[in-house]
């Protein structure tokens, strides 16, 4: 491959069909990341582990410890669906991981699906990144939780309303369990001039009822990730201007899969499976720098031999 370009002539790397190749790289990326990050949040020493009282959850837990009760049951159980989440939000988010190695494999070669499928890792990692976030203190964390499981609680009700009585009623017991949970645990509700719920106060942090997506991504996925929620949204709503170069490729007969959109979603997955392992890493005290390290190193190694494969002359 020649790296002499004619002069002003601008070099855009992956503009071209997505070969076999470098599907397969793309895949086996995808899947190392997986066991990198099984690896780096793995816990060897599992006694020191439970006993390393430094770790921001365990400094948490003792401080909810100090409440009197019943306040003190209340905010534990409240804390304690973090793990939930965590389980809940990653391995959803490992599993579109899997489809997207899966994805990329298939013959025809796909065209967006690959960054529909990032968007949902994304998603998943942002959600987990929000809760899990170590720079907040305990009660802005208490307060992100019921704004969230608020919402989770209504998001049910409207499905339920779609579906039928008896899962109206379900609903409607899940509703008042949340509630009564959240005025156990002393969660004020913050309402806006016209009555809406508009988020939690505990303690005087407060909290929306859910997160800007796109602020967050912006804000907590590596910063040599420019705009990646704008992007993968750009293909899972179909919007013209996203999608239309699929058929300018194909010169109107159909679609083309472009090495580009691959290579953009799989970046994409791998900048969420390192943000993951790193908050994940800092919120219980597990030392995942070589970890992290580890995965740098080989993700750059792939780029450079993804490049030499899409223009491999």
């Amino acid at each position: 491959m020649s790296d002499v370009m004619p002069e002003g002539e601008a070099i855009r790397l992956f503009t071209v069909p997505i070969s076999e190749e470098l599907a397969q790289e793309a895949a086996s990326i995808l899947a190392r990341f997986r066991d990198l990050a099984d690896q780096a949040l793995d816990v060897e020493d599992t006694d020191a582990f439970a006993q390393n009282t430094a770790a921001l959850f365990r400094r948490e837990a003792a401080e909810i410890a100090t409440l009197g009760e019943p306040l003190r049951s209340e905010r534990q159980s409240l804390h304690g669906l973090l793990l939930d989440t965590a389980g809940l939000t990653t391995n959803n988010a490992l599993d579109h991981v899997r489809a997207l190695e899966h994805d990329i494999l298939m013959q025809p070669p796909p065209v967006w699906s690959p960054l529909t499928l990032s968007r949902v890792v994304m998603e998943g990692v942002l959600f987990a990144e929000y809760l899990f976030d170590p720079s907040i203190p305990l009660n802005k964390r208490l307060a992100r939780l019921a704004g969230m499981w608020m919402t989770d609680a209504t998001h049910v009700q409207k499905m339920a309303a779609a579906i039928g009585s008896e899962e109206q009623a379900h609903a409607a017991d899940m509703l008042a369990y949340v509630e009564d949970c959240l005025r156990k645990c002393q969660a004020t509700e913050r309402r806006n001039p016209s009555g809406k719920l508009i988020g939690y106060n505990i303690d005087g942090e407060t909290a929306p009822m859910d997160m800007n997506i796109t602020e967050r991504a912006a804000a907590a996925m590596p910063d040599w990730l420019p705009a990646p929620y704008r992007l993968t949204s750009g293909a899972a709503h179909n919007r013209p201007w996203m999608i239309g170069r699929a058929s300018t490729l194909a010169e109107g007969k159909g679609l083309v899969g472009e090495a580009a959109t691959v290579m953009a979603a799989v970046m994409v997955a791998l900048g969420a499976v390192e943000t993951v392992v790193k908050v994940f890493g800092e919120y219980f005290g597990v030392d995942v720098g070589d970890g992290l390290q580890q995965m740098e190193e080989e993700r750059n190694l792939f780029l450079y031999r993804a490049i030499g494969i899409a223009h491999q002359q």
